[in-house]
């Protein structure tokens, strides 16, 4: 077969053969494309977890809401010591404007109330509506000789009413007058409903007076009046926005209730109980040298904080907003984990390092010294801390009680939260130090600083991320954890956390108020899973082993 192959060629002639390169010189061919880096290589392959990718935009949408809504927010420029709060707007629900009448999310919740309650809420002189009486319906349920009859209203939250309000001097009672005659709202028949101010309700004389000639005549046993007086006196106090006349209601033997009210009309419509004086309306009484006045009180608070009162997220049962204190505790949750993860990482970065490349007696003297501080719980430990801490009178101080409760925390996480990252960053050491570039770079004359932070920590640079990014959601959850088993007192430092939000979340009804502690979880849980993600993203992106690998 080889003498036919060199009878084939020795046939051609000579002349068709033609040195290759004959008037080049050989070199090696140009890259056509630009070299990549670790790290561009580390983020184009971050960028391919899509996972990872959401998590990371939610762990950024959420730092926006931590910085942009307590800057943005007005509730957060006001002047009251320890943050905005109005009791009467307590446990409000969830409300945006835009979605007003939607009923979804505008601040309503349906509700079957009883036809005393019904008849009493359906009068209202103040500027909002208990409930929209057209979408109002009933049920009638038979009870012996009598229909019981229940209403299905959709109630508005913020429906308060009017209320009493008191200045201290005469000087403030006028600046709401001028305000009032500012925007054209001064009380009169055609603002009835607008103006902020409404007529002094004068309900003593009548509970005693024509209250009393009423009983009597309807023929209710003098021994029974007193008592229905008594109630009827506390039932006025405990509902400021009832500004007309009530009588008892009837039971299903017509006899009348000691605590039930209903209002007493004439010609279809309550008769007010508006003090007068002359014929004329009387706005204000002086009480124990004090102003009171009778206020719209959505349209008062409008006027006294500034803007017009709105909970996007509702309200805790102190009034306070959920929205802006979820923006803060989770300002507060965030740097809280980031500060200590960061401290614990650098410790235990070093620690490890040394013990892991120097090995031997360092590397068992070392892992019998973290043995010991990692068995001490930091329950323990945070409660030592805070003890300490509130008993050194100097210091507590010099810190004030805010910086108390942030010094013991900060103790009692960095105590052992190190101990981990060390724990890895050791296991690392053992597993890259007896490769053979790190011996080819050790024989080549390298020092132990150029091992260790050239050979060796770029090549356990992705668990070591991961573990560090990984130990974030791990101190919010365990301060939130402390927080809401009360270990963790904020109440009084004026300090907001998503843990202290879950723990007012657990006092609060939660079958009435969900939202209380629905909010403060969902953010909670965003923050655990998007943490996940994100970490998990970052040790496959920063693993050298992975490098170039296209999926």
């Amino acid at each position: 077969m080889n003498e036919e192959k060199y009878s084939a060629e020795s046939s051609i002639p000579k002349k068709e053969f033609e040195l290759v390169h004959q008037d080049e010189s050989l070199h090696d061919t140009k890259f056509e494309t630009r070299p990549i880096g670790w790290l561009e290589d580390s983020v184009r392959r971050f960028a391919k977890n899509k996972a990872s990718v959401v998590g990371a935009i939610i762990i950024f949408i959420i730092l926006l809401f931590a910085v942009i809504v307590p800057a943005a927010s007005p509730k957060a420029r006001s002047n009251m010591e320890g943050g905005f709060r109005d009791k009467e707007y307590a446990t409000v629900l969830p409300r945006i404007r835009a979605f007003k009448g939607s009923g979804f999310w505008d601040g309503t919740k349906t509700e079957n109330i009883s036809e005393t309650n019904y008849k009493l809420k359906l009068y209202n002189d103040a500027n909002d509506e208990f409930f929209d009486k057209d979408s109002a319906s009933y049920t009638e349920e038979k009870l012996g000789n009598q229909v019981i009859r229940t209403y299905t209203v959709r109630m508005d939250s913020y429906a308060l009413g009017t209320k009493t309000v008191r200045f201290s001097s005469m000087q403030e009672y006028q600046k709401l007058l001028d305000y009032e005659a500012e925007k054209g709202i001064t009380y009169s028949a055609e603002n009835a409903k607008k103006s902020i101010v409404k007529p002094t309700v004068d309900y003593f004389s009548y509970v005693e007076g024509d209250l009393v000639t009423w009983l009597t005549e309807q023929g209710v046993k003098e021994s029974s009046i007193p008592t229905i007086v008594d109630n009827m006196t506390k039932f006025y106090n405990q509902n400021p926005y009832i500004y007309y006349k009530l009588v008892p209601t009837k039971n299903r033997n017509d006899v009348y209730s000691d605590v039930q009210f209903e209002p007493l009309l004439v010609g279809g419509q309550p008769q007010d109980l508006y003090l007068r004086k002359d014929g004329k309306l009387q706005f204000y009484q002086e009480v124990s040298s004090m102003i009171e006045v009778r206020v719209d009180y959505n349209l008062y608070a409008e006027y006294n904080y500034g803007f017009a009162v709105n909970y996007v997220f509702g309200a805790n049962q102190y009034g306070e907003d959920i929205f802006l204190r979820l923006a803060k505790g989770a300002r507060f949750s965030l740097a809280l984990g980031i500060g200590i993860s960061l401290i614990n990482f650098i410790i235990g970065l070093i620690y490890g390092a040394v013990a892991g490349y120097y090995g031997g007696r360092t590397d068992l003297i070392m892992e019998r010294i973290t043995d010991i501080i990692a068995n001490v719980p930091t329950i323990i430990i945070m409660t030592i801390a805070q003890i300490q801490l509130t008993n050194n009178v100097e210091l507590k101080a010099a810190l004030g009680s805010a910086g108390t409760i942030i010094a013991a925390i900060l103790i009692a996480f960095i105590y052992n939260g190190w101990v981990g990252v060390a724990g890895t960053t050791r296991m690392q050491f053992y597993r890259f130090k007896g490769q053979e570039y790190v011996l080819a770079s050790r024989t080549l004359g390298a020092k132990d600083r150029r091992l260790i932070f050239k050979h060796i920590l770029p090549n356990a640079a992705g668990t070591l991320v991961t573990s560090s990014v990984l130990m974030i959601p791990g101190i919010i959850f365990a301060e939130s954890s402390l927080s809401y088993l009360g270990i963790i007192n904020f109440s009084t430092s004026g300090i907001c956390s998503v843990g202290a939000l879950l723990n007012e979340g657990q006092q609060a009804n939660i079958a009435i108020y969900p939202h209380v502690l629905l909010f403060p979880a969902l953010l909670i849980t965003l923050l655990m899973i998007s943490f996940n993600l994100f970490g998990n993203g970052l040790r496959d992106a920063f693993n050298t082993t992975l490098r170039g690998s296209e999926e």
